[in-house]
């Protein structure tokens, strides 16, 4: 093998440094160069993703909050509405009974003034049969006519002795 020989090992040695000398010095002016700069290009866009990313959550949590204030105010709102409709609907039928307690009275008068009138009106009839069975009660026990003005009287004096007592 002709590498093992010492007789070429100076010229192997100066095409080793020549050859890595040129190797070095293309990657320190051209190649390297442009990594550092693909490096940098992909750090700069991490960093502005970075950015970007935690503008939008912090966007997000504001969104998130502001809905869950709207939501809370929504339901605030709600339960407002909803009392409001209970007080309305509660005022609504107290009035109505009102109403309706007033009319009731009003029915319950007017029905007991009928049956006021219906009973002195019974009174009245009573009193006028009473009036003519006493007559024909007298006057078949004493066998003669009774004056009807005397049968009233007597009938107005057990009706007066009864209602007082």
């Amino acid at each position: 093998m002709p590498q093992f020989d010492p007789t070429w090992f100076i010229s192997q040695i100066f095409w080793l440094v020549l050859v890595f000398g040129a190797l070095y010095w293309l990657m320190v002016k051209r190649a390297l160069p442009k990594v550092s700069k693909a490096l940098d290009a992909r750090a700069e866009r991490i960093q502005g993703d970075l950015v970007r990313a935690a503008k939008l959550q912090r966007d997000a949590e504001i969104t998130a909050e502001t809905y869950e204030a709207a939501i809370a105010k929504a339901r605030d709102e709600a339960r407002e509405a909803i009392r409001a409709a209970q007080v309305a609907t509660v005022a609504d039928l107290d009035a109505r009974q009102d109403v309706l307690s007033k009319e009731l009275a009003a029915q319950a008068s007017a029905a007991e003034a009928r049956i006021a009138e219906a009973s002195k009106d019974a009174m009245a009839s009573v009193r006028e049969i009473a009036v003519g069975t006493a007559q024909a009660a007298a006057g078949h026990l004493i066998g003669g006519n009774v004056d009807e003005a005397k049968a009233a009287s007597a009938v107005d004096g057990i009706l007066n002795r009864q209602t007082t007592h």
